[in-house]
């Protein structure tokens, strides 16, 4: 079993993303299940195989015990824990060879937390790899591609799986842009001076540089996916990206 977890701040379009993705995969006639493990979620943009809101609720929470929004959230996570393993096995029943993980949408809640780490260990299939989403309407200025580059950084050592990143929304920005952050991305290093520049100007410039050279000694800045899950450009890419990973680039080959 494949296991791939999306990731992203909220906003992102990660839901989104998942379940035009899904669709992806049926459309290449894969056998895809796809779990959703955020118990605040309100809606869902895909049909949920697993839904963690049958086990815990943040809803329920707030209700029962007059916790706050993000409170409520935060136990919830920590719930889900308690549910790991009967998780798996209906994920498991399904029978699917691919799974896709739909995470919560309160990344920092998730992700820097010690149950975030724990649950994916524990969702994780034989094989498992991590999407991370930038919405690439905020990384269209320097700094805010440079903090989604940490973000993304800070998500690989947390989760300590193979890792791929993607820019979602491209849609919502002119094709200049996209070509500037494409540009940066292939460019690291006219990256860093464009950031230091704007930097400098707010008296950063220090802390500017200290974090583009921590993210470009870790290779953070490359191979990013342009894709827009509204419009399904780029899915074959993302698609070939996590071949890599699962097949070492050969053709999917379902699990036995």
């Amino acid at each position: 079993m494949f296991t791939v977890f999306f990731v992203g701040t909220a906003g992102s379009g990660k839901s989104t993303l998942v379940g035009r993705y899904a669709e992806f995969l049926e459309d290449m006639g894969f056998d895809v299940a796809v779990a959703n493990m955020d118990p605040a979620a309100e809606v869902l943009p895909y049909v949920a195989d697993m839904d963690v809101r049958q086990h815990v609720s943040a809803r329920r929470l707030m209700r029962d015990y007059g916790l706050g929004p993000n409170a409520a959230i935060v136990a919830s996570i920590d719930m889900a824990i308690t549910e790991a393993e009967r998780i798996k096995e209906e994920v498991e029943a399904i029978g699917a060879p691919y799974v896709l993980v739909d995470t919560p949408g309160q990344m920092e809640l998730f992700a820097f937390r010690h149950t975030g780490p724990l649950l994916v260990e524990r969702l994780s299939g034989d094989r498992s790899a991590v999407v991370f989403v930038i919405d690439t309407t905020y990384a269209v200025s320097p700094t805010g591609l440079i903090t989604s580059l940490l973000l993304s950084l800070s998500v690989r050592v947390r989760f300590n799986k193979p890792q791929i990143d993607v820019l979602n929304k491209v849609d919502l920005i002119g094709g200049e842009e996209l070509e500037t952050v494409q540009h940066w991305l292939e460019n690291y290093e006219e990256l860093q001076t464009v950031l230091e520049r704007e930097a400098h100007a707010r008296m950063e410039y220090g802390l500017a540089h200290s974090i583009s050279n921590v993210i470009s000694s870790m290779g953070g800045a490359q191979n990013i996916i342009p894709v827009s899950a509204k419009m399904g450009q780029g899915l074959d890419a993302m698609y070939r990206a996590l071949q890599q990973i699962y097949t070492g680039g050969e053709d999917f080959q379902l699990p036995p």
